[in-house]
């Protein structure tokens, strides 16, 4: 007895496999053509009770980026973890807030903060973003000063 024609499910290209720790989640990004290992992020809730950046009256909880690496440049890895660190915030009560200390102590220069602008990150002084923005028109690296780690957060997360 035939019960009917089985219909193929076509496969994401990546998979994100999520470890819940004591203080932390740990979100690792393989291929689901290769296996390869892409690369992995680690955020943390926390509440936030005074934020420089969002500005609240009642201590509201924000997820932390704490850690985000691509192992290949150019090719969606970041932008996908960082959607996905958006759905982790909207499930885990922080209503789609996120927020990081944008900067790479393995590369100083290597201008995380441009990735960050592009994907909606804005910065606590608008100077700055100011800064950032045009470094992105323009082609241009960031200045050394906020290289050093500047906070950035999704201001518009919902």
């Amino acid at each position: 007895m035939v019960i009917g024609a089985l219909k193929l499910l076509k496969l994401p290209q990546r998979l994100i496999y999520k470890a819940d720790g004591k203080s932390s989640t740990q979100c690792n990004m393989f291929s689901t053509k290769t296996g390869e290992f892409l690369g992995f992020m680690r955020v943390k809730k926390v509440l936030l009770k005074n934020s420089d950046f969002y500005p609240i009256t009642n201590p509201v909880y924000s997820l932390y980026i704490n850690k985000l690496e691509a192992f290949k440049k150019g090719e969606g890895v970041g932008s996908d973890f960082i959607n996905f660190a958006k759905y982790l915030s909207k499930k885990s009560g922080a209503e789609g807030r996120l927020h990081v200390v944008a900067y790479n102590p393995k590369e100083p220069c290597s201008s995380p903060q441009k990735f960050y602008r592009k994907l909606g990150f804005t910065c606590k002084k608008p100077e700055d973003t100011k800064i950032i923005d045009e470094a992105i028109q323009n082609n241009t690296k960031i200045p050394f000063k906020l290289n050093l780690g500047i906070i950035m957060y999704l201001e518009k997360f919902k």
